[in-house]
């Protein structure tokens, strides 16, 4: 005989809630989800080719890299030069078949050392993370 009190309670209190926190929750959690999906697909992260075979002759930089690399590389593309603790910014000026030649966008205030340790990254292409996931696990799959 009690059961049947305590299920009119359990009807009773279920009716008079709203669930309105749950609903809240349920809102909040879909509207992320949403925004983690807008940003996997349509966010650019920039990919690098990066070399630390560089030489810097009167001015001119001159960066070293592997032949399959330098396919991806094209006149105008932006790079960053690294020398010791600085970095400046750059732009491809030409390829030719075994380097780059990098002219730097911002003339620095101190010449640039010819024996300064040295490295270059340029930028070859943006991708979303969706299509750097897709493309991590095509390659593992393999």
């Amino acid at each position: 005989m009690n059961q049947g009190i305590a299920f009119t309670r359990t009807l009773r209190a279920l009716d008079a809630d709203d669930f309105r926190a749950s609903k809240l929750g349920l809102l909040a959690a879909a509207a992320l989800l949403i925004a983690w999906t807008w940003w996997m697909f349509s966010a650019r992260i920039p990919q690098y080719e990066s070399s630390t075979k560089v030489r810097i002759d009167s001015g001119q930089i001159f960066v070293y890299f592997a032949p399959g690399a330098l396919a991806s590389i094209r006149t105008n593309q932006p790079a960053t030069v690294h020398l010791g603790d600085s970095s400046f910014p750059a732009r491809v000026q030409s390829v030719a078949s075994d380097h780059a030649e990098l002219v730097l966008t911002a003339n620095p205030q101190p010449p640039i050392p010819a024996s300064a340790e040295a490295s270059a990254e340029i930028e070859v292409s943006a991708a979303s993370p969706a299509s750097i996931l897709l493309r991590t696990v095509g390659a593992r799959a393999r």
